[in-house]
């Protein structure tokens, strides 16, 4: 209230409250474009169809792949080129001529791979530790093979016919070339038992690349070596045609122990050298 004449209150006014209201944004997010381009896409989606169908098998010439998957002239020969540089397809021209879908083989594969390595400036030990994983469970695995199946059975035989190589030059004085050969044949012979692609491709890799030429240097001018090498590699096989996993393991670990010793301190923090 007021009095007669007096001055008119000014009413009280609160302090608007705050809210933590958040406002929505309406606005569309733009597409993420699909990676790797035009080329790209188109490669992936031949790539499948290459896969489906057998080695050597035809796609059709390049008016037919054309009109098959939308593509410009120049976007097809870009795609062609990706998948020839994967050795999926190879591309004949003239008369006569098409593209046609390939397997690459393992080589291709792993020159690769070394070649991603050297570039890494991988060392001979970085090497040997690898491999050490990699032989010890071609070991384990060849040990455990069903000799059901059709190729683990002739693989066996193979191992056995091995087995034999190794006695029979028991009183042989073994070279390093010698034990480089025979552990590439050896090797063969587990993957096969092994029955594991993965493990076959570190193999290949990792032999192709430094473990031949870091055996050459263990063995080189050490015929000592070379004989323990072979009885080792013997008592392995035994372990494995008799069916043992824990004694395949162990022996195959022994002999990685003694590799690993023979290294010099030099040698294994050298890069692997490009080989001619």
């Amino acid at each position: 209230m007021r009095g007669p004449g007096g001055p008119k209150p000014v009413p009280m006014t609160l302090p608007a409250r705050e809210t933590n209201t958040v406002t929505t944004q309406t606005a569309k997010t733009p597409a993420v474009p699909p990676r790797g381009g035009a080329p790209a896409q188109a490669a992936r989606r031949m790539r499948d169809e290459i896969l489906a169908l057998p080695d050597g098998a035809p796609l059709g010439s390049e008016e037919e792949l054309l009109a098959r998957y939308g593509l410009s002239r120049p976007t097809l020969r870009q795609t062609a080129r990706i998948l020839e540089q994967e050795q999926l397809l190879v591309v004949r021209r003239g008369n006569g001529g098409g593209y046609y879908g390939r397997r690459p083989d393992i080589g291709a594969v792993t020159q690769a791979a070394a070649l991603y390595l050297r570039l890494r400036q991988t060392t001979v030990r970085d090497v040997l530790d690898a491999f050490q994983l990699v032989n010890v469970e071609a070991a384990r695995l060849a040990a455990l093979t069903d000799t059901m199946a059709a190729d683990a059975t002739g693989a066996r035989l193979d191992l056995a016919e091995f087995r034999q190589h190794l006695m029979d030059r028991k009183d042989v004085t073994y070279l390093a070339a010698d034990v480089v050969r025979d552990e590439v044949a050896l090797y063969a012979i587990l993957m096969r038992m092994a029955g594991n692609p993965a493990l076959e491709l570190f193999h290949r890799t990792l032999f192709e690349f430094g473990q031949r030429d870091a055996n050459l240097r263990v063995f080189q001018g050490h015929p000592d070596r070379c004989a323990h090498w072979r009885t080792g590699r013997l008592r392995m096989v035994d372990a494995i045609l008799a069916r043992d996993p824990e004694m395949a393991v162990l022996l195959a670990r022994r002999q990685n122990r003694l590799m690993l010793d023979w290294v010099s301190p030099e040698v294994e923090r050298e890069s692997i050298a490009p080989r001619d």
